[in-house]
């Protein structure tokens, strides 16, 4: 009997399909219950037991929002090296990036060289304003 892990369902298709057409955001339980089924508490039990299985396939990433207390999930796709770099969050906009750069490895060994401290990048958020945001002025009050 095949593993319902492995399962295409169209509920997971949907999911996946959303996500990774909003790759820069991260998204509640609730936001994505209310978005693929119009109510943010239908479906909570699929859409729980479908984002564990994309994160353990390493397409979603889970992240704590230390602002709501709650976990959100990021599409990351196929290959991507969380674990290896840093990622930065627009605290106006919301858009989330990879911060995929050979500076962040130098960083890191010196954080663990000088400082004794080793950082767990598939869960490190640099908060700041992004470029675009940064043009629209009053950059001081985000």
């Amino acid at each position: 009997m095949a593993n319902s892990k492995n399962y295409n369902t169209e509920g997971r298709a949907a999911l996946l399909r959303f996500l990774s057409e909003h790759p820069d955001c991260q998204f509640s339980v609730d936001q994505l219950c209310l978005a693929l089924n119009g109510d943010p508490e239908r479906g909570k039990s699929s859409i729980y037991r479908r984002l564990s299985q994309l994160c353990e396939a390493q397409t979603v990433r889970k992240f704590r929002n230390e602002q709501t207390g709650c976990n959100v999930f990021q599409y990351v796709g196929r290959g991507c090296d969380c674990d290896n770099h840093f990622h930065e969050k627009c605290v106006r906009c919301g858009r989330i990036e990879h911060l995929d750069c050979h500076a962040s490895a130098d960083f890191f060994q010196h954080l663990l060289k000088e400082h004794g401290f080793e950082v767990y990048c598939g869960q490190s958020i640099l908060y700041g304003l992004c470029a675009a945001c940064r043009g629209k002025g009053d950059a001081a009050h985000a």
